[in-house]
């Protein structure tokens, strides 16, 4: 069983370090300040995902794929818009209306929840580490906790680099700019994923 949770804890590392519209919202925010509600939210975003998708696997029940591809065309939408307003919207802090924690806690939680398809990657990827010949509740309960715990340290890493390099003038524009390109490149290619499912 160690050595299963092991392999998860592995798996989820690499999964969670590759770049993705969460990690985008962090290193965006830490420039400014301490983005603990960012990191907050992405990490309860993926929590709600993974709950979901276990108890999908302990009742067995399948999602309609129309459904999911309409989702992952609101979403992919939704995180267009969110890279155009970083583009387009100038620096945030020059806003005169200013984010609250909460504001930066929903937005990641719905830039986390935006993509209803990683329900899907979270049924092929969980049953390859619940044995059947365990309690399925004691296995859930120690994956979530193990998904938390590596999701929260990755977030943290990020934004300590994000900070430490924002201290360097020549990357901040960079820094500026990435962020916003990388939420409207991933909603680009959601919407063409999702409207693509919806012609087959």
């Amino acid at each position: 069983m160690t050595a299963t949770y092991l392999a998860f804890a592995a798996a989820v590392a690499l999964l969670i370090a590759s770049p993705g519209p969460v990690v985008a919202l962090v290193i965006a925010d830490a420039r400014r300040s301490w983005p603990l509600w960012t990191i907050l939210g992405g990490v309860l975003s993926a929590q709600v995902l993974m709950i979901g998708a276990l108890l999908m696997i302990y009742l067995a029940l399948d999602l309609d794929p129309v459904i999911l591809n309409w989702g992952q065309i609101l979403g992919g939408l939704y995180l267009i818009w969110l890279g155009a307003d970083g583009l387009c919207g100038g620096a945030e802090e020059t806003r005169t209306v200013q984010r609250t924690e909460r504001n930066y806690f929903w937005r990641a939680m719905a830039v986390g929840l935006s993509n209803p398809k990683d329900i899907l990657f979270f049924l092929a990827f969980l049953p390859g580490f619940i044995l059947p010949t365990q309690p399925f509740g004691t296995q859930a309960l120690a994956l979530i906790i193990i998904w938390c715990v590596i999701d929260l340290s990755i977030l943290l890493a990020y934004s300590l680099l994000s900070r430490h390099i924002a201290t360097y003038g020549s990357v901040q524009r960079l820094l500026d700019l990435l962020p916003s390109v990388f939420l409207l490149g991933l909603g680009l290619i959601s919407c063409l994923l999702g409207v693509s499912r919806m012609l087959d």
